[in-house]
């Protein structure tokens, strides 16, 4: 006998189920998903989303919140910045600027400026006066004061800027006479708030004096070659010779004496810079509550977290998706198998 007509025989003596089986068999498997229903309900996948996603909120919701907390604690450094700045602002004076601010009258007490040396010395002195004012209106006051004080003491302007917005800045150039240099800044230190001051003194009677040396010797030696020139019997070319080194003696002369004047104008008058801008705002603003700052924490963490969630699905979502589109066949394949079993005569 050939395996052919084996197989045959055998699909043709195979047991056929009689009906009781059957309707025992479909009975078991109605009952099966019932029982199963009941033993795994609690984890079937529709449950663990409704319990797993308001339970993962939950939890990151603790992590911002705990984390906020801990880093809202106020740090040492941090309480001392603040402390030397409001500090600083209530006093209405720039950081960079020194905090031992005196008014303008008891400064100048206080603190005089150098004054010039005795008499009979030729020096070069200026001063830089920057002034603090209470706000626009004292500012276009002190100018104009400043003004007036300058021309009262027999000084003038040299330079003025003037410039408002919310806040205002004049600068002027000014020249006193600098018998009364200490007079006029004192008298325009009483114009606000001193907050920075400085003073230049150069020694000039070095100059003064070999300038005055030289203008004696040019002045010697065109009183010689106009003698010489004078003098009788001179050919053309001699004369020729003298007249040219005249000129360039009276040329010399006449820059020495340009710059003898300008060095005694730089004696005589004294330069002051002075700097007025109104003052800068003290209100000191509120620092945040240790709530307020936990709120804004635990939004960041939040942030973070969510961010971090989303990239997690992206990564992870398609490959959820796959084994559960994998899951869903396997199961719709058995469903079937088992009908088509059941269906089977």
């Amino acid at each position: 006998m050939t395996s052919a007509e084996l197989i045959t025989e055998l699909q043709a003596a195979r047991p056929a189920a009689d009906d009781a089986l059957r309707s025992r068999v479909r009975a078991i498997a109605a009952a099966e998903p019932t029982r199963q229903t009941s033993r795994l309900g609690t984890f079937s996948l529709r449950r663990f989303s409704l319990l797993a996603v308001p339970a993962l909120a939950v939890a990151l919701l603790a992590v911002a919140g705990i984390a906020a907390l801990l880093d809202s604690r106020p740090k040492p450094q941090t309480v001392a910045a603040e402390r030397l700045q409001r500090k600083t602002l209530t006093a209405g004076q720039p950081q960079e600027l020194a905090p031992n601010v005196h008014d303008g009258a008891a400064a100048a007490t206080n603190a005089p400026v150098p004054a010039p040396s005795a008499a009979g010395r030729a020096q070069s002195y200026s001063a830089q006066l920057t002034l603090s004012v209470k706000d626009i209106d004292a500012l276009s006051s002190a100018t104009q004061q400043a003004l007036q004080v300058t021309r009262d003491l027999g000084g003038y302007l040299v330079t003025a800027s003037y410039a408002t917005s919310d806040t205002g800045v004049s600068s002027l150039t000014l020249k006193v006479p600098t018998a009364n240099v200490q007079d006029a800044i004192m008298r325009l230190s009483a114009l606000g708030k001193i907050v920075g001051q400085q003073v230049q003194i150069d020694d000039l009677q070095g100059q003064i004096d070999e300038l005055t040396k030289r203008e004696t010797l040019l002045r010697g030696q065109i009183a010689g070659l106009t003698a010489k020139l004078a003098e009788p019997g001179l050919d053309a070319a001699a004369k020729a010779t003298l007249e040219a080194r005249r000129d360039s003696a009276r040329s010399a002369y006449a820059q020495v004496r340009v710059a003898h004047a300008q060095v005694n104008a730089q004696a005589r008058y004294a330069t002051i810079q002075l700097n007025l801008q109104t003052q800068q705002s003290s209100v000191v603003p509120a620092a945040k509550s240790r709530f307020d700052t936990g709120v804004d924490r635990a939004v960041e963490i939040l942030v973070v977290e969510a961010m971090i969630v989303l990239t997690t699905l992206v990564i992870v979502g398609p490959l959820a998706l796959l084994a559960f589109l994998a899951w869903l066949g396997r199961r719709t394949f058995r469903r079937r198998q088992d009908e088509q079993l059941l269906a089977s005569p």
